[in-house]
């Protein structure tokens, strides 16, 4: 009687213990998890780069560069997602005006590219600038606010996303009409 109380307990435990397992939600990928705790650092005027590999590696105090193992489409779902889950920044995204203009003949894949961004950016608000532009912008901020930069495994032209973060509790409609009330 003991030996079979004991083959059961043995049963019972061992299908508890693998049932737990299966129930557990998979933690999330290392740099995704770097990602969340660079992003509850950031704020107002810090930028978070979403590059494809050929992204100049910038030099400077304040930058600190990721690099992940997926494609840009996915980095940048992944960012998106941990920016909305923080109430004190929100992104303005800005796109390349190139990656627009390179086509599919001379750059195989560019087309489910921007199909996926389309997808991922829903119906986000974008702005396009050129890439020159862009890097002007970067070089500015970065002498005096973060950079951070998420290297992804795409291998297309132009296909960096640049998210320029804001106050998520304040907006620049709201800024301006507490200036004008300051100036009465």
């Amino acid at each position: 009687m003991k030996r079979h109380t004991a083959s059961t307990l043995f049963i019972a435990f061992t299908f508890a213990l693998f049932s737990s397992c299966q129930q557990t939600t998979p933690p999330a990928p290392t740099w995704l998890s770097t990602v969340d705790q660079e992003v509850q650092k950031l704020g107002s005027f810090n930028w978070i780069i979403v590059a494809e590999p050929s992204f100049p590696a910038l030099s400077r105090s304040g930058v600190t560069t990721i690099t992940t193992p997926v494609c840009t489409t996915e980095a940048l779902d992944g960012v998106l997602q941990s920016l909305d889950s923080h109430s004190h920044v929100r992104p303005r995204i800005h796109l390349t005006r190139e990656v627009a203009a390179v086509t599919e003949h001379d750059t195989p894949g560019i087309n489910d590219y921007r199909d996926k961004l389309k997808q991922i950016l829903d119906e986000r608000e974008t702005l396009t600038l050129t890439n020159n532009t862009l890097n002007l912008l970067i070089t500015d901020a970065r002498k005096n606010y973060r950079i951070l930069v998420i290297k992804t495994t795409t291998s297309l032209p132009y296909s960096s996303v640049f998210l320029e973060l804001e106050s998520g509790y304040w907006d620049g409609v709201s800024e301006t009409a507490l200036r004008k009330r300051m100036i009465r």
